[in-house]
């Protein structure tokens, strides 16, 4: 695996050195001759991306794009058939959770040595989307929306308890979750998207991991911290498992309910707590959904830093564009600047995304932006979502076998979450797959 990661790079660095030695790669605002790319996205707002590729093309009349979508369930095998079987695909919707293995399978290419100005972008983004969007020092790609997870809270709920302020640790957590029960508010104030087949389950778990002290999943050379005594990890999977167990403060369908099943309970006021991507709070405080709309509000994650996972979607280059030569290099490239850069000094493919969908951005400074700060104020703190992604922490163990181990996890965590087996013992399991996938992997 090694050797073959490394003749992979040489290979890269080639293609990277020709296109270098052809000319200048920086883009122009238009291309000399004619170039088609092939473009492949998951399925979400593509009216609004075929109406941006209307836009970029009028500013680059020489590109064409044929546009593809997947749905998002379906999208990173569909994307892994085409690059093995070398179906024409040139510029693509990419996740931080895929990018080790894409990028050591040399399907996507780094593009800051052939376009170093991608770099001058990168103090403006949020700290976690600087590191989601690099493997081995290299930069895969601009952002396409990045977005953290939020803890958010039913403020009503809270006034009825006679609760003032939300929780700050778990412990917290724990015992308002106990007085809203007690009143006959919510039977069980605290709802989770951890079924086994959502994805997000990991991320959700692991922002709590994140939020205690010491809270890391793996230490610098991916080795599995959790597994240790007294971890963070073991003091989230304790604190779920008496939850859901002794205390039935936690709901039991959290066990099989995705994103969407957590809003939905939310969104009936059978719950108080839950734990989402902050843009889901949209559709949580929207009136034509709710009528609990408006009462959703953002506090920090429960615990010790308050840190959660942060996570980016990307636009990427694939492999196949520099053996096309330095105008579809060109091309591509300006590609990922429209789209995920700026335009004429503003981000304006990103700045529409939030405005139009209410999709979390990778920019610092938009934050500020009057537009968004007006738009996202309807139905978010916009300074607690600042907060938020200011601590926000890209995922551990970003690694071609993560996918694999992520899988494994979520059933074993479901072992001690049901009491079939004790979180210590949970944990070790988890650790022992990771130690056999690394080992594999070298």
């Amino acid at each position: 695996m090694k050797n073959a990661t490394r003749a992979g790079w040489l290979v890269a660095l080639s293609l990277t050195s020709i296109l270098l030695l052809s000319g200048d790669p920086t883009p122009a605002h238009g291309q000399a001759s004619s170039v088609t790319l092939n473009l492949v996205s998951w399925s979400y707002g593509v009216e609004i991306v075929r109406d941006n590729i209307g836009k970029f093309q009028q500013k680059y009349p020489g590109v064409t794009i044929n546009y593809s979508d997947f749905s998002w369930a379906t999208y990173h095998d569909a994307m892994v058939a085409r690059f093995v079987s070398k179906t024409p695909t040139d510029v693509l919707y990419a996740s931080d959770h895929w990018l080790q293995e894409w990028a050591a399978a040399q399907w996507i290419v780094p593009i800051d040595e052939a376009f170093p100005q991608v770099r001058q972008y990168l103090s403006e983004y949020s700290p976690f989307v600087r590191e989601a969007l690099t493997y081995k020092g290299r930069i895969y790609g601009t952002p396409y929306y990045a977005d953290t997870f939020i803890f958010v809270y039913n403020t009503d709920h809270l006034q009825r308890a006679g609760l003032t302020s939300p929780p700050v640790t778990l412990e917290e957590l724990t015992k308002q979750a106990e007085t809203i029960k007690a009143k006959g508010i919510a039977e069980f104030p605290i709802v989770l998207g951890w079924g086994q087949q959502d994805p997000f389950s990991i991320e959700s778990f692991t922002s709590l991991v994140f939020a205690q002290r010491n809270g890391s999943l793996f230490d610098k050379d991916l080795n599995p911290a959790f597994k240790a005594p007294g971890s963070a990890a073991e003091k989230v999977v304790t604190w779920a498992t008496e939850a859901l167990g002794a205390k039935k403060i936690l709901s039991p369908t959290s066990l099989q309910a995705a994103n969407v099943d957590q809003i939905r309970a939310l969104q009936s006021g059978a719950s108080t707590f839950g734990i989402i991507p902050s843009y889901s709070l949209a559709v949580l405080n929207d009136p034509g959904q709710t009528k609990q709309a408006g009462k959703f509000k953002i506090g920090l994650m429960p615990g010790d830093s308050h840190a959660s996972v942060g996570f980016i979607r990307f636009y990427a280059i694939s492999s196949q564009v520099p053996r096309r030569g330095k105008e579809a290099m060109t091309a591509a490239w300006n590609f990922l600047d429209y789209f995920g850069g700026k335009t004429e000094g503003e981000y304006r493919v990103t700045k529409r995304w939030s405005l139009e969908k209410g999709l979390g951005f990778a920019q610092t400074a938009l934050f500020t932006d009057k537009d968004i700060r007006a738009s996202f104020g309807k139905w978010a703190d916009v300074d607690m979502l600042q907060r938020q992604a200011q601590v926000a922490r890209a995922k551990e163990g970003m690694t071609p076998y993560y996918g694999t181990w992520d899988v494994f996890s979520r059933a074993e965590l479901h072992k001690a979450y049901l009491g079939q087996q004790k979180p210590a013992d949970t944990l070790a399991n988890m650790a022992k797959k990771w130690e056999e996938l690394k080992a594999k992997a070298k």
